[in-house]
């Protein structure tokens, strides 16, 4: 069953941008709708997976800040990787 595309959306791109998109679909074997739509499709669902509420019973409530309010407990393998280099490195 297909769906039945009758939206339109338009965006204005500057033509390096342009052409980047045009050799990524190219290269995804996709054509340029295809890839700006799927792409800015998984983008807003990563966006809006972050800022999902969980709801909790009273219960669970309570225990999660029950949890928060304790000190943390280092073990030996917790503090041995604290004290080694980072493998990565962050990218701002």
């Amino acid at each position: 069953m297909s769906t039945i595309r009758d939206q339109r959306l338009q965006i204005r791109v500057d033509p390096q941008r342009k052409q980047l998109l045009e050799r990524a679909a190219g290269a995804a074997h996709e054509n340029l709708s295809a890839f700006v739509l799927g792409a800015a499709s998984r983008h807003a669902e990563e966006v809006l997976a972050e800022r999902s509420v969980i709801e909790l019973s009273p219960q669970a409530a309570q225990a999660f800040g029950d949890a928060l309010a304790q000190p943390a407990r280092v073990n030996e393998r917790l503090a041995a990787a604290l004290g080694r280099p980072p493998r990565f490195r962050w990218v701002d």
